[in-house]
């Protein structure tokens, strides 16, 4: 009885949650910004606290979640930084020793925690569909994709590193924008269900990463087609289109193709 009282207070009380969750982040956030600690530890403190709290609250797919964000960290997230510092599109401020001298370990673990996080959020908040079953079998093509990404960037920086030097907007047309529009057409109905999240994690991002820039975690150093400028430091609106408006509707809607129901 008192599970199904818990069960159905937390259905319930979805928006307070959201709202408990968004004002942890503030609070954390003005806690990394007053206390200054090395990054790692802001990225565990600002996000990795609400995430594992979000994902506790989930009662099916947990494994399915964290399966799916472990495997995109590793081969995707990791060549595309890879390529991105290769044409220094943003840089931060690392402590430990760096895979090929120029991958940040502080944002494996970010890009863990914006996957994690996002389809927790969204599988609570948003996917409310009865039946959850296991991992959709067409994982396995999104694992060969990942595989032959890795090998491709891989390659060549073994090869001749110039190559894959590649500026922040075109990461995001090369990987970005084809999964919003071939799935986004698949499943129109699924772009409604992005909205709310791409929304929330919007105002999360800019909040720390507001914080990140005036504390020096990380900046950015190359080329953008809109720089702006906060506090003599560089803001570029192409990181407000790519990573706050484009990659968590193609998280989403990647995640729902390859490894739930696409419902």
């Amino acid at each position: 009885m008192f599970t199904n009282m818990k069960k159905s207070y937390l259905q319930n009380n979805k928006l307070l949650i959201m709202l408990a969750l968004f004002l942890y982040v503030i609070m954390a956030s003005f806690l990394v910004y007053l206390l200054e600690p090395p990054y790692y530890l802001a990225i565990c403190i600002v996000l990795g606290v609400p995430s594992l709290f979000n994902f506790l609250l989930l009662k099916k797919g947990k494994t399915k979640i964290l399966i799916f964000s472990l495997v995109t960290t590793f081969l995707f997230a990791s060549p595309i930084e890879l390529m991105a510092r290769m044409a220094d599109a943003w840089d931060v401020a690392s402590m430990f020793v760096r895979p090929f001298g120029l991958i940040p370990l502080e944002n494996m673990l970010f890009a863990f925690l914006n996957f994690f996080w996002i389809l927790s959020f969204y599988e609570f908040f948003l996917d409310t569909q009865k039946e959850r079953l296991g991992i959709n079998k067409r994982f396995k093509i999104l694992v060969l994709i990942y595989l032959f990404l890795s090998i491709i960037v891989y390659g060549l920086f073994f090869y001749n590193s110039e190559i894959i030097k590649t500026d922040y907007h075109i990461i995001a047309l090369i990987f970005l924008v084809p999964i919003l529009i071939i799935l986004g057409f698949k499943t129109p109905k699924l772009i409604k269900k992005t909205l709310i999240p791409t929304a929330f994690f919007a105002l999360i991002f800019f909040v720390y990463e507001l914080v990140s820039l005036l504390i020096g975690h990380w900046w950015w150093p190359g080329y953008y087609l809109w720089p702006i400028f906060i506090s003599g430091i560089i803001f570029p609106v192409d990181d407000i289109v790519i990573w706050y408006l484009l990659s968590t509707p193609a998280l989403i809607l990647g995640y729902e193709f390859f490894a739930d129901d696409n419902k």
